[in-house]
């Protein structure tokens, strides 16, 4: 495999344990090591302005209260954390060079400006979706301004592995550059699995089907073939139900960095894809 450093983001919300296993699920696959980094905001730069509060309490206790529970939720994520490397047989080490391992930071600070930044040093960005399908800057961060390929995974993820492989095809240059991220993943793979609609083809299915087996036979994969039809479904409803119904392990799909998720997926939008998927989507 290809990829060597995963990275991790965790933002607020809900199912963390559960995040922080599907992220782990992830790593463990690839037998890589994985930056975990949980991020916070530091109470004094949000309540930057000395006030009284209702009750007479005052601002230095508020804040001292703040930070006291802001160490109680860092200690909690290193305990959730160590709990669930040990129960999937990862080591926690901070050596990048060990393979399947994995370690957890706290750190201050705006979230979606240190994602970015801190995931431009990886190979592959691990997220997990946002919790209504509604794309935040953090998201958005670890995905498209990464600039690096990213496996987004459902917020709760039993068991990770690639078997059977969903190609999604567009004809984009962003589906291109996902499909040729992806070469190692495939040939992993046991079955792939590439879905177009009629719309996307720029020539006959024959032709268009020829390319993608000739392109992939040269890297030992053999593709089957679809044209699926997205007339009266919702947008990403498609590419939900060709998995669901073909119990794929994974998607690979590309992103549109311009429209900013609006029309990633065959059908169009995002957002009912990412609030009703079970299966990890490779960008």
């Amino acid at each position: 495999m290809m990829f060597k450093k995963l990275f991790f983001p965790i933002g607020g919300g809900d199912e963390l344990k559960e995040r922080i296993r599907g992220a782990l699920l992830v790593n463990k696959w690839f037998g890589t090591h994985m930056s975990i980094m949980a991020f916070q905001l530091d109470p004094s730069t949000v309540y930057n302005v000395r006030m009284t509060l209702r009750g007479g309490v005052m601002m230095d206790e508020f804040l001292k209260t703040a930070k006291e529970e802001l160490e109680a939720e860092q200690e909690e994520n290193i305990r959730i954390f160590k709990e669930e490397c040990d129960k999937l047989g990862i080591k926690v080490s901070e050596d990048q060079h060990q393979p399947n391992s994995a370690f957890l930071r706290n750190v201050i600070g705006t979230r979606s400006e240190l994602v970015e930044k801190h995931s431009k040093y990886c190979d592959l960005v691990v997220v997990a979706v946002p919790p209504t399908g509604t794309i935040t800057g953090t998201f958005e961060a670890g995905v498209v301004k990464s600039g690096k390929p990213a496996i987004v995974i459902p917020r709760e993820l039993k068991e990770f592995k690639i078997e059977r492989v969903l190609v999604s095809l567009t004809g984009s240059t962003t589906n291109s550059r996902a499909l040729t991220n992806a070469i190692p993943i495939l040939k992993e793979a046991k079955e792939v699995h590439c879905i177009t609609a009629q719309h996307y083809l720029q020539d006959s299915m024959e032709e268009t089907q020829g390319r993608i087996r000739n392109y992939l036979s040269m890297h030992g994969i053999n593709p089957t073939f679809e044209i699926v039809k997205t007339e009266g479904k919702i947008p990403g409803q498609v590419l939900t139900d060709a998995a669901k119904n073909g119990k794929f392990d994974l998607i690979v799909t590309g992103i549109n960095e311009d429209s900013g998720f609006r029309e990633i997926f065959l059908g169009g939008a995002s957002r009912y894809f990412l609030k009703n998927t079970t299966v990890p989507v490779f960008m």
